[in-house]
């Protein structure tokens, strides 16, 4: 049976993976062009169409990434040197390296276990239910800021393990389910909440240079202060709507101490000199953006604090980090964690999604027109709180079927002119738009093809099939309706 199971996957493989290199080649020469829509235009398309299919198909992204690569040269669309540049030698990528190297040695300081324990011995908690959960689920919220997705869920399932052991919950029970699930979601919207690398880096990319051609700019300072009370928001609600809605039995949390957690007890409850530098230089990398915005353009160094751009400042970040000497060695090893920081699998699919989604929103090539064309009935006049309504539904839900960084390359090379005509006409701040989209992208664990660590959530002990499509669905409803109102709200605001 096993031999005759890896023999039907492997012939599988095989198969999407021949049709995936069929659209991906060959789409201009199996369909015909239509409207606007050029040869070129049509043979990009299938380039996006085909890495989406090798992608999910797979389950891998590096391979994909390079055979797009190469069809945007067959194709003509670029030559060797504009495809290499940018597929690896943007400033968006040196910038989700340089990020990716300084996470990775913050990891390794273990100041995002201190975050977690610190927010959980809050005495305030004690013997509140509810209020233990929120500030639970909070705690990873933020501290997923400094982990990694798949860590952050991996160490946060791990503390709760200890907490449900230690008070008898059964696997299957309703609470150890929501929990395990908005523990999930944590992961994915804390890892989202600074948009300086993966996906999210990916996509906001990607909405920046639809809207540059008309005099706009993605402000990386607004994305955090929009993304952080959108996070904070829903994760509240959910909560609240776990005793209320989804009738989770909370009464044997109330005897619970967190500091005879097993997974927390050799975490100390301050942070060491080295935590400190490293929180320190990380504020100071994103502070960056928060200058910019801040200080006035009429300066005369502005332009050239300005040319020295967010990339530019990590990689400044760095080099204060490797000059410093701790014990005669450098306080970090920058070569240790180029190597172990830089994921591939994430740093390609950006650059060739940013590549390919240009492509998409490109004039010239026709497909972006057709689209305009095809979407202006639906959103011309549509008011504000319509608009963003749109952009959170369409996201969110085609994100659990679809890759969560093609969903929102998507989605911000289709909405962005409609984004500048808000920006134009009722000073909407352009870049919660772009919040909106790359932050409800990332609400994805329904299916396995959704994003790359739900099979981490769907294959959790007590967590099926009904649950992710009943309560699940809730969920996915109830971020729908905070997140609207929320980037609702602050798009006013901003």
């Amino acid at each position: 049976m096993a031999q005759l199971t890896k023999k039907k996957i492997s012939i599988s493989y095989i198969i999407w993976t021949i049709i995936g290199l069929v659209i991906m080649f060959f789409t201009a020469q199996i369909f015909p062009t239509w409207g606007p829509v050029t040869e070129l235009g049509l043979s990009m398309v299938g380039v996006f169409v085909g890495l989406l299919v090798l992608i999910t198909a797979t389950n891998d992204t590096i391979w994909p990434s390079l055979a797009a690569y190469i069809a945007l040269m067959v194709h003509g669309y670029m030559n060797a040197s504009t495809a290499t540049s940018t597929l690896i030698g943007t400033t968006v990528i040196l910038q989700m390296i340089a990020v990716m190297v300084i996470c990775s040695a913050l990891r390794e300081t273990g100041a995002g276990q201190v975050i977690a324990k610190k927010l959980l011995t809050i005495k305030a908690v004690q013997g509140k239910p509810l209020t233990f959960s929120i500030v639970f689920l909070v705690a990873f919220l933020i501290a997923d800021i400094f982990l990694s997705t798949f860590g952050g869920i991996l160490f946060a399932f791990a503390v709760f393990d200890s907490i449900i052991d230690a008070l008898g919950y059964d696997r299957k029970d309703k609470y150890v389910k929501c929990m395990n699930l908005g523990l999930y979601l944590c992961a994915m919207l804390g890892s989202s909440l600074l948009p300086f690398s993966g996906m999210v880096l990916g996509i906001t990319s990607a909405f920046n240079k639809a809207i540059m051609e008309s005099g706009f700019g993605f402000n990386q300072a607004v994305y955090i202060i929009s993304a952080i009370p959108a996070g904070v928001a829903f994760i509240v609600m959910y909560a609240v709507c776990m005793k209320y809605v989804f009738k989770c039995d909370m009464s044997k949390l109330y005897n619970l101490d967190v500091n005879k957690l097993e997974s927390l007890n050799n975490v100390e409850s301050k942070f060491n000199k080295i935590q400190i530098v490293y929180l320190c230089s990380f504020i100071f990398g994103i502070a960056y953006s928060f200058a910019l915005l801040l200080i006035p353009k009429s300066l005369s160094w502005y332009p050239t604090f300005a040319s020295i751009t967010q990339c530019g400042w990590f990689v400044i970040v760095i080099i204060i980090l490797t000059m410093i000497r701790v014990g005669g060695k450098p306080l970090m090893d920058v070569g240790k964690h180029f190597k172990e920081g830089a994921v591939w699998s994430l740093i390609l699919p950006v650059g060739i999604f940013t590549a390919v989604g240009g492509a998409m929103s490109a004039s010239d090539l026709g497909f972006g027109t057709w689209l305009m064309e095809f979407l202006s009935p639906i959103f011309t006049n549509m008011s504000w709180p319509i608009f963003v309504l749109l952009i959170v539904l369409i996201c969110s839900v085609v994100t659990n079927f679809f890759s969560n960084m093609a969903t929102g390359v998507i989605v911000s090379s289709l909405t962005a002119p409609f984004a500048i005509a808000y920006a134009s006409t009722s000073g909407i701040n352009i870049s919660v738009i772009a919040t909106a989209i790359a932050f409800s992208s990332m609400f994805a664990y329904m299916t396995y093809a959704a994003a790359g660590p739900a099979p981490l959530i769907l294959r959790r002990d007590g967590v099926d099939n009904k649950f992710v499509w009943s309560t699940g669905v809730l969920t996915l409803i109830l971020y729908i309706v905070v997140a609207t109102i929320v980037f609702t709200i602050l798009g006013y605001i901003y």
